[in-house]
């Protein structure tokens, strides 16, 4: 086990948990981070079949008199369709960057084990409703919101930073980020799985099939959300306070406005 950070009083690790606290809060915030990806990124490996079901295809008219198996392939996708996509992609890291300004300042007022859960619940929720969309306008909105999951990695970054001892924490810092980008090659891996699924094995529609496929991460947040909230804690010795940074008060929106102001 790598070495952690003793604040407070040595090896004493409050009363949550006695034993490896700092391990815990690695595979918390790795975990986190890596299956952030698969509910951020969960409609990139599926928009061949989300645009044809949403009917963006440019030859939308002519894709939907089709038979099923065969609408994928005819999906025109140059003009119309591709501006419709090309927004979405942007949308789905937007609000990721005002996330992660503000996530500093939230971390510091919740400690970075509830902010994690705060972010996943966030993911529970938008993924799952993004199985409502119907058009290119849902589907816009739906990846714009979705997008804050990136800012699993403020926390992840930040909760192995004030877990582990200087001699090791560049290590955890590069081992937990790195594993955690895991995440972007595993949602193009599983997504589509999951879709197959679905669709050759159950033989669900092609859209009750992409939808029913975006409840994996819905799925994996439900499990990972009360291990991060039971089963660790934000230091070695319990709950998070400022004073483990050296500060004496939190902090707040402004400060974050004068920093960029300096």
């Amino acid at each position: 086990a790598l070495e952690f950070n003793p604040f407070k009083g040595g090896l004493h690790c409050g009363k949550r948990k006695r034993t490896n606290p700092h391990m815990r809060a690695f595979w918390a915030a790795t975990a986190a981070f890596c299956l952030a990806f698969v509910g951020w990124f969960a409609f990139a490996p599926l928009l061949p079949v989300v645009r044809v079901d949403i009917g963006l295809c440019d030859n939308n008219d002519e894709v939907q008199k089709l038979p099923e198996d065969q609408r994928v392939k005819a999906c025109v996708c140059k003009k119309a369709c591709k501006a419709a996509i090309g927004n979405a992609n942007i949308a789905a890291v937007s609000f990721d960057v005002f996330t992660r300004f503000i996530m500093g300042s939230v971390i510091e007022f919740m400690g970075p084990r509830l902010a994690d859960c705060l972010l996943l619940c966030w993911g529970t929720v938008v993924v799952a409703l993004s199985t409502l969309v119907t058009n290119g306008t849902g589907l816009i909105v739906a990846r714009f919101f979705v997008s804050c999951l990136g800012s699993t990695f403020v926390v992840n970054q930040f909760w192995n930073s004030i877990m582990f001892n200087r001699k090791v924490v560049g290590t955890a810092n590069a081992t937990a980020g790195g594993w955690g980008n895991l995440g972007g090659g595993l949602t193009q891996t599983i997504m589509p799985l999951a879709y197959r699924f679905w669709s050759d094995g159950v033989g669900l529609g092609l859209g009750a099939s992409w939808r029913a496929a975006m409840f994996l991460p819905v799925a994996m947040y439900l499990i990972l959300i009360p291990f991060i909230f039971f089963g660790t804690q934000d230091t070695t010795t319990g709950k998070f306070d400022v004073a483990v940074l050296g500060k004496s008060k939190k902090a707040g929106f402004m400060i974050y406005v004068k920093c960029c102001m300096d």
